[in-house]
């Protein structure tokens, strides 16, 4: 009889045990691929299983998302302003377009029962940390919001710290998760919602309002619009671009949508996403180096002239990014760690 065991061991294959996911032909998008590479979805929606599926450590990233989901759910629920949980909804923003199917993750708001909520806490032997939270988040409801919570949809994104503190500078979401809640927001008939970001690394919380305006609409109904047309014509969209100009901050970066593709060897050749970063963060990295001098004023040396020129080769003009160095901050390289 085996006596020795492993705890780690059970945990870490636990977290890689997941339902297999089916690959077939379909004629709508989830919410949550809204934002994301064209080509990617068009091979979706033919049912074109992935060349890179989710990895181990993707996985696992997957499960953190769901532990931090599960306890904002639980202080909601326990605070008596939990209104729905998954609550699943259709949008079709226009007749031509494909119909968009989510599940937000929470409907909050109403008048919050702290008393019974710091009792169940204290009963399931919440951390402290969730407890303390649970009495400040009081103090602020009780003083500011006396008479409850308006209803709207939180959509929770547990990220890292290199992704948050960007997502703090420029106090906007990421192009999917604003799209992705702005879904729920508009087919459900709010006004607006809110993006929950929380920090993996420290447990920070930053909330970013999604509002149901013309400007949300319009990239909402664009993005559905360039998808449904590659797909009705059954011409597949062009492949993103290795490296893309983040006109937010006013840098370059190795495109996400491209080094997490899950078509990343059958669309661009590259066996994973480490081979992505070996080839394409080190040019980032130089390229913002330079772009940083150009900002600055700094001395343009023989070698930053040979890097100017390569990035215009690779179709950016460097003439027209300058002109977006007014108030912007010097680029910063990317946390290739995170």
């Amino acid at each position: 009889m085996r006596t020795n065991w492993n705890f780690t061991e059970v945990w870490n294959q636990s977290l890689l045990e997941h339902e297999e996911w089916t690959y077939e032909p379909r004629d709508y998008l989830w919410a949550s691929e809204l934002g994301k590479s064209p080509i990617d979805l068009y091979m979706r929606l033919h049912g074109t299983d992935p060349s890179n599926p989710p990895n181990p450590r993707s996985l696992r990233k997957f499960e953190a998302g769901n532990v931090f989901e599960w306890i904002i759910g639980l202080i909601l629920k326990r605070s008596g302003i939990l209104v729905d949980g998954q609550k699943r909804t259709k949008w079709r923003p226009r007749p031509d377009l494909l119909e968009v199917s989510g599940k937000c993750d929470f409907i909050a708001g109403g008048k919050p029962d702290f008393a019974k909520a710091m009792k169940e806490m204290e009963e399931l032997d919440m951390p402290h940390v969730f407890v303390k939270a649970t009495e400040k988040i009081k103090e602020f409801f009780d003083r500011e919001y006396p008479e409850g919570l308006g209803e709207k949809p939180l959509e929770i994104k547990s990220v890292s710290s290199f992704m948050y503190e960007s997502i703090d500078r420029l106090k906007k979401g990421s192009r999917i998760h604003r799209l992705q809640c702005f879904h729920y927001v508009k087919s459900l008939g709010y006004t607006e919602g809110s993006l929950i970001y929380i920090c993996r690394d420290d447990m920070r919380m930053l909330e970013i309002p999604i509002y149901n305006n013309k400007e949300m609409n319009d990239e909402y109904e664009a993005f559905i619009e360039e998808v449904t047309l590659a797909y009705k014509a059954g011409t597949p969209p062009p492949l993103e671009k290795p490296i893309i100009f983040d006109e937010d901050f006013c840098k370059f970066s190795a495109n996400f949508n491209v080094g997490y593709s899950g078509y990343l060897t059958l669309l661009y050749g590259l066996k994973n996403q480490g081979e992505f970063d070996d080839m394409y963060r080190p040019k980032v990295a130089k390229w913002n180096r330079v772009l940083g001098r150009l900002k600055r004023g700094d001395t343009i040396t023989k070698k930053n002239l040979e890097v100017i020129i390569e990035i215009e080769e690779s179709g950016f003009n460097v003439a027209e990014i300058s002109k977006k160095f007014s108030s912007i901050p010097d680029p910063e390289e990317e946390d290739v760690t995170s």
